[in-house]
């Protein structure tokens, strides 16, 4: 072999093995990237992370809602974008989607199978943004309304104690179903006086009475029969209150 052969061929190893190199070491790229709705959605980000780390001061809280409005006012990403974006393997990049979702949700079929994935993710905060998300959709096909109620509530059940969100039990009410009834009559019937275990008895009874007379009757009586004093006066309290705010509903709608 002579030596321009050679070197023609360490040439062209070289400039393979670079090209690989730069490829493997630069960052996911994408166009979405320098569009407003992106850049206001991973601000909007900022500010939550700020606003949730200072216990909610008044001026995080103010930025929030600034970055809220500007994101809104700007050209909204499309569902290709959308998809693209959460499907890239920047987690930067996936988690600026989720919260642009969580602003603004896209509702179709693809993007629900997307967040009910990032329902699973290990992050918190990828969760959180998931959620609220689901929880903005204003109505879910009729046809995998029973399947995604299944996924949900497998999901809640693998969580422990100090992982599950309120904000997952009150997205049970979406999806209405015996088994989903009978978890949240189990939430209900939990003991204890802390805050944070008053607070999911309190949502799940927001959720039962979403779901509707039947499923929530079923829980109540449950309740009533096996439940102790404390919680039984606590149900009779909080259904009065609804039953007030129904009232005061009906006034502002007819006077």
């Amino acid at each position: 072999m002579n030596m321009r052969k050679l070197h023609k061929i360490l040439y062209i190893t070289c400039l393979v093995i670079g090209i690989s190199l730069f490829i493997s070491g630069c960052p996911f790229k994408s166009g979405a990237e320098g569009e407003k709705w992106f850049q206001y959605a991973s601000k909007y980000g900022q500010a939550m992370s700020k606003m949730w780390a200072s216990g909610g001061a008044l001026q995080d809280y103010d930025e929030v809602l600034k970055m809220r409005q500007k994101f809104l006012r700007a050209k909204q990403p499309t569902e290709t974008e959308i998809i693209s974006v959460l499907r890239s393997p920047n987690r930067r990049f996936q988690k600026v989607a989720l919260v642009a979702m969580s602003i603004k949700p896209i509702e179709t079929d693809q993007l629900t199978d997307i967040l009910f994935e990032f329902l699973r993710d290990q992050d918190p905060e990828f969760r959180w943004y998931a959620i609220d998300s689901l929880d903005k959709f204003t109505k879910f096909p009729e046809s995998k309304k029973a399947d995604l109620g299944k996924q949900l509530l497998e999901i809640i059940k693998t969580r422990k104690d100090n992982e599950l969100s309120i904000q997952e039990i009150s997205l049970l009410a979406k999806f209405p179903s015996e088994e989903a009834a009978q978890f949240l009559t189990e939430q209900l019937m939990k003991e204890g006086k802390e805050d944070r275990i008053r607070m999911f008895r309190y949502v799940a009874f927001r959720a039962l009475k979403e779901m509707g007379d039947s499923y929530y009757d079923e829980a109540a009586e449950y309740v009533n029969t096996h439940g102790s004093p404390e919680i039984k006066k606590e149900l009779l309290e909080w259904e009065k209150l609804v039953e007030n705010d129904k009232y005061s509903n009906w006034e502002k709608q007819n006077i």
